[in-house]
């Protein structure tokens, strides 16, 4: 890019070099000189005094083309600097993201096939699915546990932290819907006795959890794709503007080539 503009400032100053020297030469045959044909210097003297201001505009133009090449270089020097800076930035932060994010990707999708698949394998066995809801319930909790830690940190763009604490959000509903679901566990402890009043809502509390713990699962699993959409979105744009960055240095590695 750099060897263009010099290129074309030389073919612009030459071009105007050409048409004094045209104009001047051309003065020649229309008798400017033998006017003056006994001046010291003769035709010289006539094409300066004809022609100063011309000579002094591209003497002009040579001038500021020479005096702006250390700057345009300082520019460019400044513009690989601040890439370099920035691809480096890009790179690290990328590297960091998946080292954070994959394996917690990885996990919060195993906990949402496991309610997905747990639930309707032993929805109809009123035996054996309290106690699956009390066991899972520890898991979604330590799920967001863990997402509450990387929340905390605040890894990732906007979106991902956006799409992190709505799962947050949604799985807090979950645990609360699962702990409502055992209610009656809690009701029938002899260490703390409850009141005819307290029962009471505790029991209503657990119908109401029976009931909307499917659409709960659900829920979760919909924002456990959404929190996946959102990492595979924030890596992928930090790859583009990493290799942008990459090419604008491989670039600037190959003027410096083509110039040696």
């Amino acid at each position: 890019m750099s060897d263009n503009r010099n290129t074309l400032c030389l073919v612009a100053a030459a071009g105007l070099l050409a048409l004094i020297l045209g104009f001047a030469y051309g003065a020649t045959f229309n008798g400017g000189c033998a006017q003056i044909k006994d001046a010291p210097f003769g035709c010289i003297e006539w094409w300066l005094s004809s022609y100063q201001t011309m000579v002094a505009m591209f003497g002009a133009i040579f001038v500021a083309w020479l005096g702006v090449q250390p700057v345009l270089k300082q520019l460019k020097l400044s513009s690989v600097q601040t890439a370099v800076a920035l691809q480096q930035a890009h790179a690290e932060r990328e590297k960091r993201l998946e080292t954070w994010l994959k394996p917690e990707l990885a996990g919060l999708e195993k906990v949402a096939e496991d309610l997905a698949r747990g639930y309707y394998e032993r929805k109809d066995d009123d035996a054996v699915l309290p106690h699956w809801v009390w066991d899972m319930n520890q898991t979604v909790e330590s799920a967001r546990d863990r997402l509450i830690q990387r929340q905390d940190r605040n890894l990732g763009p906007a979106e991902i932290t956006a799409a992190r604490q709505n799962l947050i959000d949604i799985l807090a509903q979950l645990t609360d819907c699962m702990s409502d679901y055992n209610g009656s566990v809690y009701a029938d402890d002899p260490e703390y006795p409850l009141s005819d009043e307290d029962r009471a809502k505790i029991d209503e509390a657990e119908l109401k959890a029976r009931k909307d713990l499917p659409a709960r699962i659900d829920d979760a699993s919909a924002e456990v794709r959404k929190f996946s959409e959102a990492v595979a979105t924030g890596l992928r744009e930090l790859r583009i503007r990493r290799r942008s960055y990459d090419q604008i240095l491989a670039s600037a590695d190959l003027l410096e080539e083509g110039m040696e």
